[in-house]
């Protein structure tokens, strides 16, 4: 199973920073489809929802949360689905950086900074 800091990496770099606003920054992938793939091929599919919930598909592997803002620039995302091992490792705290919109394709370093993450943001599901 990937771990959870891959998805909430790459979810939180369509968050737009800026001072609180009236709509979810996250809005732009509410009912779309993110595609992450990694350095090595291995793709996984993220779901960001209105409902402030996530879900992230690698190959028959599937996992689950919910997000929160914890204040205007900074997203917490939480795995609830399956329950994490440690508790204490659920939730992931990050600073809000890009917004992006379907069309966009962008990339982000691997959380151990050895090589880059290839992200499409794609309309529908």
């Amino acid at each position: 199973m990937w771990c959870s800091t891959l998805v909430l990496a790459g979810v939180t770099a369509m968050c737009l920073s800026a001072p609180a606003l009236a709509a979810d920054p996250l809005s732009g992938a509410f009912g779309n489809t993110l595609t992450r793939t990694l350095p090595d091929g291995t793709k996984m599919i993220v779901y960001v929802n209105a409902d402030q919930t996530w879900e992230q598909r690698t190959g028959t592997t599937v996992i689950k949360g919910t997000y929160a803002w914890k204040d205007a620039t900074s997203v917490c995302f939480t795995l609830t689905d399956p329950a994490p091992a440690d508790p204490t490792k659920a939730t992931n705290c990050f600073v809000a950086k890009d917004e992006h919109k379907v069309g966009d394709t962008w990339t982000d370093p691997m959380p151990d900074g050895k090589g880059v993450i290839t992200n499409v943001l794609t309309a529908g599901r």
